[in-house]
């Protein structure tokens, strides 16, 4: 976000009108996650972690509920089909960009299940996300995707966001808890 024009609703508690294209109607049910979700959820995150080249067999249904879903710092989005299935997922989690001086929203997951792309569920998803962090405060939503992800960097661009040259570090694990560990000075 850091160099990047500032775009949406400033610090302003309304959120701006809408101007652009409206998304395509996709005839899915976009809501907030429960805990009846948790296993289709599971099984979602499982299907972006192989994508993504990730650990598939990490997460379990409880830590989908416990971590994600019940979790109150957590945002959680679905996207249901007419059908009941889960076909698409959001999470997002509270940030603040000193930059700019605002608090928004850290986009952690976003999948759409392959045979239902293109259809305006990605888009539809992360408009839920934005109404639920607005009305807490929000005013911007941070989105990332691994450099080979071009589809997404086309999404991206497309809702009006900005690409930024950065290099995300993650320190986990023991790594972490060494770091915990350390006495403050």
């Amino acid at each position: 976000m850091r160099g990047s024009r500032k775009v949406g609703g400033g610090n302003s508690p309304e959120p701006p009108p809408f101007s652009g294209t409206p998304p395509s109607r996709t005839g899915s049910k976009i809501r907030r996650a429960t805990r009846h979700d948790a296993q289709a959820l599971k099984h979602l995150i499982t299907q972006l972690n192989r994508d993504q080249g990730d650990p598939e067999d990490i997460i379990t249904d409880t830590h989908v509920a416990r971590d994600i879903i019940d979790n109150p710092r957590t945002i959680a989005m679905v996207a249901e089909a007419t059908d009941g299935t889960l076909i698409g997922y959001a999470t997002a989690h509270a940030t603040y960009e000193s930059g700019h001086a605002e608090h928004g929203l850290y986009v952690a997951d976003l999948y759409t299940a392959p045979t239902h792309r293109r259809q305006g569920i990605a888009r539809a998803l992360l408009a839920a996300i934005a109404r639920a962090g607005h009305a807490n405060g929000a005013r911007h939503l941070w989105l990332t995707a691994k450099a080979q992800n071009t589809a997404a960097h086309a999404f991206y661009r497309r809702l009006g966001s900005r690409g930024e040259s950065v290099m995300a570090f993650a320190v986990v694990q023991q790594d972490f808890l060494n770091l915990a560990a350390e006495p403050p000075p």
